[in-house]
């Protein structure tokens, strides 16, 4: 075999003439001219070593060798094209897998809908979902564990995080039910900065937001650490301290000897869905995804 390269546009121009059989009508189809086109059918039969066609100036046929090549560069090429289709699927987020992360308690009410939503419209994506504990409020992206998660913001530690708010809600104080405020429509955020609190583990923006660090002066009164709701509200019950939780939080982990009190003057906390910048396509689309099953008549707001 002579030493030259094979590319696929020999392959793509002997395909074309073997299915036409007419160099004129192939040359057409490839929009190139005619003489281009015998030029690279000779060159694919030097580099074979075969001839392909057997030429008059009335027909072209195919010869034996022809024909069983037509075959093998067929497949090639299919192959080839189906390559370059994954590839752009991939690209676009159409096709391979998605690592979601989710933290607890963030939107729980949603992310069956998000998921099903997500499913119909890339069912060729396959979602990969992971549950995230206090101790990783960032939902595994900090770690590369995840391309995409449900979180509740404050991050730390995602550089280049696009995040877009899916909703907010009222903060609480979670008190236990003989504490002195459960018997109270609401408490201020100075009530709440005097008490004993319960945190989550770890030293980070997000425990920082739950124990209120930006309105206080001296440091919390940390009586115990929980990293996640039901270690939480066990060490309210008994005692231990307070914690500041979303409003949700009463629906959906309601228990016996807690309470649940709005705080007063304290900023709505916030539901997101957040990815990096440098994140497959498919985690944009499922924060687009997520941003339409919850929006309210407001929209979701993105920032990144």
């Amino acid at each position: 075999m002579a030493s030259m390269n094979v590319e696929l546009r020999h392959l793509r121009a002997f395909v074309a003439v073997a299915r036409t059989v007419n160099f004129t009508r192939a040359a057409e189809q490839l929009h190139i001219a005619q003489p281009s086109l015998s030029h690279t059918i000779r060159q694919l039969e030097t580099a074979l070593g075969i001839r392909l066609f057997a030429r008059t100036t009335r027909s072209t046929a195919l010869t034996q060798d022809g024909e069983r090549f037509l075959a093998e560069a067929q497949a090639v090429l299919d192959r080839f094209d189906m390559a370059m289709e994954q590839s752009a699927r991939m690209a676009s987020g159409e096709l391979g897998r998605l690592r979601v992360g989710y933290l607890i308690g963030a939107a729980v009410d949603h992310v069956p809908a998000i998921l099903r939503a997500f499913a119909d419209q890339y069912p060729d994506v396959a979602l990969e979902l992971t549950e995230y504990d206090f101790a990783s409020p960032n939902g595994g992206l900090d770690s590369g564990d995840t391309d995409v998660a449900l979180v509740r913001p404050p991050l730390g530690g995602v550089p280049d995080a696009v995040t877009t708010t899916l909703l907010s809600e009222r903060c609480v104080a979670c008190v236990s039910a003989l504490h002195p405020f459960a018997a109270l429509p609401r408490v201020t955020v100075a009530q709440v900065l005097a008490e004993p609190i319960v945190a989550a583990p770890g030293d980070n923006a997000w425990r920082d937001y739950w124990i209120l660090a930006s309105y206080r002066g001296t440091p919390a009164n940390i009586t115990h650490e929980a990293a996640t709701f039901e270690a939480e509200l066990q060490s309210v019950a008994i005692g231990r301290g307070l914690s500041v939780v979303p409003e949700s939080v009463a629906r959906l982990y309601g228990r016996q000897g807690v309470r649940y009190v709005p705080i007063e003057g304290m900023a709505d906390c916030e539901v997101a869905v957040v990815h990096r910048a440098d994140a497959p396509r498919s985690a944009a689309n499922f924060a687009r995804i997520a941003a339409r099953v919850t929006a309210d008549g407001n929209g979701p707001h993105t920032r990144g």
